[in-house]
Protein backbone atom coordinates (compact mmCIF):
# COMPACT_ATOMS: atom_id res chain seq x y z
CA UNK A 1 0.00 0.00 0.00
CA UNK A 2 1.40 3.45 -0.92
CA UNK A 3 1.05 6.43 1.06
CA UNK A 4 0.28 9.99 0.46
CA UNK A 5 -1.02 13.42 2.23
CA UNK A 6 -2.63 15.94 0.94
CA UNK A 7 -3.11 19.59 2.20
CA UNK A 8 -6.77 21.00 2.26
CA UNK A 9 -7.20 24.26 1.50
CA UNK A 10 -5.90 25.55 -1.75
CA UNK A 11 -5.44 22.10 -3.13
CA UNK A 12 -8.56 19.94 -2.21
CA UNK A 13 -11.02 22.93 -1.76
CA UNK A 14 -11.43 26.33 -2.29
CA UNK A 15 -13.38 28.27 -0.02
CA UNK A 16 -15.02 25.21 1.15
CA UNK A 17 -15.84 24.46 -2.67
CA UNK A 18 -14.40 21.56 -4.20
CA UNK A 19 -12.19 21.83 -6.28
CA UNK A 20 -12.93 20.79 -10.28
CA UNK A 21 -11.94 16.97 -10.74
CA UNK A 22 -11.05 16.27 -7.12
CA UNK A 23 -13.73 14.16 -5.69
CA UNK A 24 -13.15 11.37 -8.55
CA UNK A 25 -9.37 11.94 -8.36
CA UNK A 26 -9.63 11.30 -4.61
CA UNK A 27 -11.78 8.06 -5.50
CA UNK A 28 -9.38 6.25 -7.87
CA UNK A 29 -6.55 6.67 -5.66
CA UNK A 30 -8.65 4.68 -3.02
CA UNK A 31 -9.51 2.33 -5.22
CA UNK A 32 -5.68 1.87 -6.37
CA UNK A 33 -5.28 0.91 -2.69
CA UNK A 34 -3.67 4.36 -1.31
CA UNK A 35 -3.61 5.51 2.30
CA UNK A 36 -4.29 8.82 2.05
CA UNK A 37 -3.86 11.34 5.32
CA UNK A 38 -5.07 14.43 5.33
CA UNK A 39 -2.70 17.32 6.58
CA UNK A 40 -3.81 21.30 7.06
CA UNK A 41 -2.18 23.96 9.22
CA UNK A 42 -5.83 24.79 9.99
CA UNK A 43 -6.49 24.91 13.26
CA UNK A 44 -9.56 26.88 13.79
CA UNK A 45 -11.84 23.70 13.33
CA UNK A 46 -11.94 20.44 15.37
CA UNK A 47 -10.60 17.05 13.43
CA UNK A 48 -13.98 15.97 13.86
CA UNK A 49 -15.20 18.76 11.87
CA UNK A 50 -12.78 18.64 8.79
CA UNK A 51 -14.16 14.87 8.72
CA UNK A 52 -17.41 15.81 8.70
CA UNK A 53 -16.61 18.65 5.56
CA UNK A 54 -14.68 15.98 3.78
CA UNK A 55 -17.00 13.43 3.74
CA UNK A 56 -19.46 15.69 2.65
CA UNK A 57 -17.43 17.01 -0.04
CA UNK A 58 -16.14 14.08 -1.52
CA UNK A 59 -19.15 12.01 -0.66
CA UNK A 60 -16.71 9.30 1.08
CA UNK A 61 -16.14 8.02 3.96
CA UNK A 62 -13.23 10.08 6.09
CA UNK A 63 -11.27 7.92 9.14
CA UNK A 64 -10.82 10.36 12.18
CA UNK A 65 -7.02 9.30 12.72
CA UNK A 66 -6.00 10.57 8.88
CA UNK A 67 -6.58 13.75 9.35
CA UNK A 68 -2.98 15.45 11.31
CA UNK A 69 -3.49 19.43 12.50
CA UNK A 70 -1.56 21.35 14.69
CA UNK A 71 -3.90 20.75 16.91
CA UNK A 72 -3.24 17.02 16.86
CA UNK A 73 0.42 17.60 17.09
CA UNK A 74 -0.17 19.95 19.83
CA UNK A 75 -2.21 17.48 21.78
CA UNK A 76 0.54 14.70 21.21
CA UNK A 77 3.40 17.53 22.35
CA UNK A 78 1.78 18.00 25.51
CA UNK A 79 0.88 14.72 26.75
CA UNK A 80 2.55 14.06 30.17
CA UNK A 81 3.66 17.88 30.24
CA UNK A 82 2.64 20.03 33.47
CA UNK A 83 2.59 23.23 31.79
CA UNK A 84 0.36 25.75 32.74
CA UNK A 85 -0.74 27.82 29.14
CA UNK A 86 -1.78 30.85 28.43
CA UNK A 87 -4.06 30.89 25.16
CA UNK A 88 -4.56 33.56 22.51
CA UNK A 89 -6.63 32.06 20.06
CA UNK A 90 -9.97 31.59 19.59
CA UNK A 91 -12.66 30.40 21.48
CA UNK A 92 -12.79 26.89 20.25
CA UNK A 93 -8.80 26.82 20.34
CA UNK A 94 -9.16 28.12 24.33
CA UNK A 95 -11.65 24.99 25.05
CA UNK A 96 -9.40 22.61 22.46
CA UNK A 97 -6.44 23.43 24.82
CA UNK A 98 -8.68 23.73 28.26
CA UNK A 99 -9.25 20.38 27.43
CA UNK A 100 -5.99 18.44 27.30
CA UNK A 101 -3.75 20.21 29.25
CA UNK A 102 -4.08 23.32 32.59
CA UNK A 103 -5.07 26.71 31.06
CA UNK A 104 -4.66 30.48 32.92
CA UNK A 105 -6.24 33.12 32.13
CA UNK A 106 -3.89 35.26 33.34
CA UNK A 107 -0.55 35.52 30.98
CA UNK A 108 1.54 36.30 34.54
CA UNK A 109 0.24 33.19 35.75
CA UNK A 110 2.00 31.20 32.48
CA UNK A 111 4.90 29.33 31.80
CA UNK A 112 4.12 28.36 28.27
CA UNK A 113 1.78 30.83 25.59
CA UNK A 114 0.21 29.17 22.80
CA UNK A 115 -1.03 31.77 19.54
CA UNK A 116 -3.23 30.83 17.25
CA UNK A 117 -5.33 33.46 14.99
CA UNK A 118 -7.59 35.46 16.02
CA UNK A 119 -9.45 38.24 13.30
CA UNK A 120 -8.68 41.47 15.44
CA UNK A 121 -5.43 41.40 17.38
CA UNK A 122 -5.03 43.56 19.99
CA UNK A 123 -1.41 45.23 19.55
CA UNK A 124 -1.33 46.05 23.98
CA UNK A 125 -2.04 42.09 23.85
CA UNK A 126 0.16 40.79 21.73
CA UNK A 127 2.90 43.80 23.19
CA UNK A 128 2.22 41.74 26.45
CA UNK A 129 2.81 38.53 24.94
CA UNK A 130 6.66 39.49 23.30
CA UNK A 131 7.53 41.17 26.27
CA UNK A 132 6.76 37.70 28.55
CA UNK A 133 8.62 35.66 26.25
CA UNK A 134 11.59 38.04 26.01
CA UNK A 135 11.95 37.80 29.88
CA UNK A 136 12.16 33.86 29.40
CA UNK A 137 8.31 31.90 29.33
CA UNK A 138 8.43 30.07 26.66
CA UNK A 139 6.10 30.95 23.27
CA UNK A 140 4.65 28.58 20.39
CA UNK A 141 2.05 29.28 17.54
CA UNK A 142 -0.10 26.88 16.13
CA UNK A 143 1.04 27.58 12.30
CA UNK A 144 2.98 30.73 10.55
CA UNK A 145 1.01 30.72 7.63
CA UNK A 146 0.93 34.34 6.52
CA UNK A 147 -2.23 34.07 4.91
CA UNK A 148 -4.31 31.77 3.86
CA UNK A 149 -7.26 31.42 0.32
CA UNK A 150 -11.08 31.87 0.58
CA UNK A 151 -10.98 31.77 -2.92
CA UNK A 152 -9.05 31.47 -6.34
CA UNK A 153 -8.44 35.43 -5.89
CA UNK A 154 -8.65 36.52 -2.24
CA UNK A 155 -6.46 35.82 0.79
CA UNK A 156 -7.22 36.16 4.60
CA UNK A 157 -4.02 37.25 7.28
CA UNK A 158 -2.89 34.10 8.61
CA UNK A 159 -1.74 33.49 12.08
CA UNK A 160 1.98 33.89 10.55
CA UNK A 161 1.55 37.27 10.47
CA UNK A 162 0.86 37.15 14.78
CA UNK A 163 4.29 35.17 14.80
CA UNK A 164 6.22 37.33 13.35
CA UNK A 165 4.92 40.09 15.08
CA UNK A 166 5.76 38.22 18.34
CA UNK A 167 9.08 37.18 16.99
CA UNK A 168 10.51 40.65 15.77
CA UNK A 169 8.87 42.01 19.31
CA UNK A 170 10.48 39.58 21.38
CA UNK A 171 13.47 39.13 19.16
CA UNK A 172 13.35 34.71 19.91
CA UNK A 173 11.89 32.45 17.05
CA UNK A 174 8.86 30.49 18.07
CA UNK A 175 8.59 27.23 17.95
CA UNK A 176 5.37 25.78 15.36
CA UNK A 177 3.01 23.41 15.63
CA UNK A 178 2.19 23.70 11.43
CA UNK A 179 3.67 21.98 8.79
CA UNK A 180 6.55 24.69 8.92
CA UNK A 181 8.15 23.79 11.92
CA UNK A 182 9.78 20.39 12.69
CA UNK A 183 7.39 19.04 15.52
CA UNK A 184 4.96 18.36 12.66
CA UNK A 185 6.83 16.20 10.31
CA UNK A 186 8.42 14.98 13.96
CA UNK A 187 4.67 13.35 15.02
CA UNK A 188 4.39 11.34 11.72
CA UNK A 189 7.72 10.06 12.02
CA UNK A 190 7.14 9.24 16.17
CA UNK A 191 4.00 7.45 14.32
CA UNK A 192 6.06 5.42 12.05
CA UNK A 193 4.12 6.84 9.00
CA UNK A 194 5.69 6.37 6.24
CA UNK A 195 4.77 8.66 3.03
CA UNK A 196 5.19 8.16 -0.14
CA UNK A 197 3.77 11.67 -1.98
CA UNK A 198 3.34 14.85 -0.09
CA UNK A 199 1.02 17.19 -2.59
CA UNK A 200 -0.25 20.88 -1.40
CA UNK A 201 -0.01 24.54 -2.75
CA UNK A 202 2.57 25.75 -0.66
CA UNK A 203 6.31 25.35 -1.12
CA UNK A 204 6.80 26.87 2.63
CA UNK A 205 4.58 24.27 4.26
CA UNK A 206 3.66 21.72 2.13
CA UNK A 207 6.98 21.19 0.31
CA UNK A 208 8.87 21.70 3.13
CA UNK A 209 6.97 18.93 5.03
CA UNK A 210 7.34 16.36 2.09
CA UNK A 211 10.85 17.33 2.14
CA UNK A 212 11.58 17.31 5.88
CA UNK A 213 9.83 13.23 5.59
CA UNK A 214 11.71 11.83 2.40
CA UNK A 215 8.79 11.96 0.65
CA UNK A 216 8.35 13.20 -2.97
CA UNK A 217 7.01 15.99 -2.83
CA UNK A 218 3.90 17.48 -5.11
CA UNK A 219 3.47 21.09 -5.56
CA UNK A 220 0.38 21.92 -7.29
CA UNK A 221 -0.55 25.54 -9.06
CA UNK A 222 -4.52 25.82 -7.94
CA UNK A 223 -4.10 27.93 -5.36
CA UNK A 224 -1.32 30.98 -3.89
CA UNK A 225 1.48 32.50 -6.05
CA UNK A 226 4.26 31.31 -3.59
CA UNK A 227 7.21 33.62 -2.40
CA UNK A 228 9.89 30.47 -1.83
CA UNK A 229 11.23 28.93 -4.71
CA UNK A 230 8.79 26.14 -6.53
CA UNK A 231 12.10 24.10 -7.18
CA UNK A 232 12.06 22.99 -3.69
CA UNK A 233 9.34 20.67 -5.22
CA UNK A 234 10.29 17.52 -6.45
CA UNK A 235 7.31 17.98 -9.41
CA UNK A 236 4.75 19.89 -10.02
CA UNK A 237 1.77 19.83 -11.42
CA UNK A 238 -1.51 22.01 -12.42
CA UNK A 239 -3.79 20.54 -9.84
CA UNK A 240 -4.83 17.39 -7.91
CA UNK A 241 -6.40 15.70 -10.65
CA UNK A 242 -3.80 16.21 -13.17
CA UNK A 243 -1.18 14.92 -10.44
CA UNK A 244 -3.35 11.81 -9.69
CA UNK A 245 -3.76 10.96 -13.19
CA UNK A 246 0.12 10.83 -13.38
CA UNK A 247 0.24 7.89 -10.99
CA UNK A 248 -3.13 5.78 -11.01
CA UNK A 249 -2.58 3.25 -14.26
Amino acid sequence: MKTLATDLDGTLYLDDVLIKGVESAYKSLILDNYKIFHTTNNSSQSTGVLAKKLSNLLNADIDLSSIITPLVVLKEYLTNKKLSIFVYGSKDVKDFVSSISNTVTNIEDSNFIIMGRVDSPSESELDLIAESIKSGKEGATLNKDLTYPISESEFKPGNGQIAKYIESKSQKELQSFGKEGELYSQYFLNKNIDVDYVIGDRVDTDIMFGNKLGATSILVESSIDNFMSEDFADRKFKDFPTFVSSIIN
